[in-house]
């Protein structure tokens, strides 16, 4: 766990979303579609406001929250957007190419940047404070957690990877013979030792060639031993 004394209160309050139970209710769920600045295509994202949310008010922080491996943001986890809301923050469920079965997908630069473009979105449209951008995400989504964070750790205020991925080259020798495998082989274009391009491709989606960039970046890992 990646933690610096200074900016601790920030992933205590990230993570408390998950730790503690709430009695709220989530807000309703607002669609929209926000095209990559890489390759135009447009993708949907889903975003919650929080009840008597003031455009005008004081600037508001940003939950990032990010889908798992197999899924969509059509994914619902109410009790993360229910203590999202009774905080007062924003709740954002970027799309990012969708399940993890294509070569944009899988922590592709295009899927990196649809994150990215969501999050630039969502400080356009409404007062975020900047200052407090946190994201989240289990499995798929934990995978894509630490690879932003690592790639992209001036983002965030904040990170919590829940059981996510780190070695996507050692995952594809503990899952070759599964779904999961082929799901790999289909978006780096073959499976490890193939060719150079396909390492790379490897390489460049694990997590754990990027995360020395995300020293000081608050950073919550949490793995349990039944996923994976």
């Amino acid at each position: 766990m990646i933690r610096p004394a200074a900016c601790l209160n920030a992933v205590v309050v990230a993570l408390s979303l998950f730790t503690i139970g709430t009695n709220g209710r989530a807000s309703e769920r607002l669609k929209v579609m926000i095209p990559s600045t890489i390759d135009r295509v447009e993708q949907l994202c889903y975003v919650m406001l929080p009840d008597k949310f003031d455009a005008e008010g004081e600037p508001v922080p940003l939950l990032v929250s990010l889908h798992s491996w197999s899924g969509d943001c059509e994914q619902r986890k109410p009790d993360l957007e229910a203590g999202a809301a009774e905080r007062g923050w924003i709740y954002l469920a970027p799309n990012f190419r969708g399940p993890n079965d294509a070569p944009d997908a899988c922590g592709s630069e295009k899927a990196q940047q649809d994150i990215l473009d969501a999050v630039e979105w969502a400080k356009k449209t409404y007062r975020i404070d900047s200052r407090r951008v946190y994201l989240t995400g289990a499995s798929g989504g934990g995978h894509m957690t630490l690879l932003m964070a690592g790639r992209h750790p001036g983002v965030w205020a904040a990170a919590s990877a829940w059981v996510g991925i780190s070695d996507l080259k050692a995952w594809h020798e503990k899952h070759a013979a599964t779904r999961y495998g082929q799901m790999m082989r289909a978006c780096c274009g073959g499976a490890p030792g193939d060719s150079e391009a396909v390492d790379r491709e490897y390489r460049e989606r694990s997590p754990l060639t990027h995360l020395k960039n995300a020293v000081n970046l608050p950073l919550d890992i949490s793995a349990g031993i039944h996923d994976g």
